[in-house]
């Protein structure tokens, strides 16, 4: 037996359509947070080295794509102000770039949470109207009277489960490296705190 995707979506029910917003919604997130997280793709050995060589002029590192470069100049340029200052301004840039890599996994968490159970509500109400058919056809009742209701009710779950799994998959991968990222930021700053104040004490 075959079915047609586009017949498959009708028969689910209008259940089908938010199901398919959501669908919407999840696959731009991924699409956008992939292009951001290939695009500010950093290895920490090499910004490192770029940082140490240009320590006497941060000016001239190249920031935009590298967050571990870009939270390096900012500590590079505010040493000479003090440690406690430093710290605060690495702080502060740190977070914003987590901030940034954070953008839509939250909204890809809800969706991720919400699809399986607008799926379940379909499938229970196609459960309720096909109940419904055989309580109004007593005696006379055949399988077939109310099977297509719980198949077309079932669908719902399926498109549910469909939309939610590379919603959590993707916004887990993500998550993981943004821990990355931190782990990451955490070891920079204490290489450049060791290269900027440890001489000093």
């Amino acid at each position: 037996m075959s079915f047609h995707v586009l017949d498959l979506f009708h028969n689910a029910g209008a259940f089908m359509w938010p199901l398919l917003f959501l669908s919407v919604i999840s696959f731009a997130i991924i699409a956008e947070r992939m292009v951001f997280f290939v695009r500010h793709r950093y290895r920490v050995a090499v910004s490192l080295e770029e940082l140490r060589v240009a320590q006497a002029n941060p000016q001239t590192l190249d920031v935009d794509t590298n967050p571990m470069l870009s939270i390096g100049q900012v500590f590079l340029e505010s040493a000479g102000d003090g440690e406690e200052h430093c710290r605060n301004l690495t702080e502060r840039g740190s977070s914003r770039w987590i901030n940034r890599h954070e953008r839509g996994l939250r909204t890809l968490s809800v969706i991720g949470s919400i699809s399986p159970l607008i799926g379940l509500l379909g499938t229970v109400w196609g459960m309720v109207n096909a109940f419904a058919q055989i309580s109004a056809l007593g005696d006379k009742v055949t399988p077939a009277d109310f099977a297509g209701g719980i198949w077309t009710g079932l669908l719902t779950t399926v498109a549910g489960l469909l939309v939610a799994i590379p919603a959590v998959t993707t916004c887990r991968l993500f998550e993981a490296r943004i821990d990355k990222l931190v782990h990451d930021v955490n070891e920079v700053s204490s290489h450049l705190h060791e290269w900027c104040f440890s001489k000093q004490a």
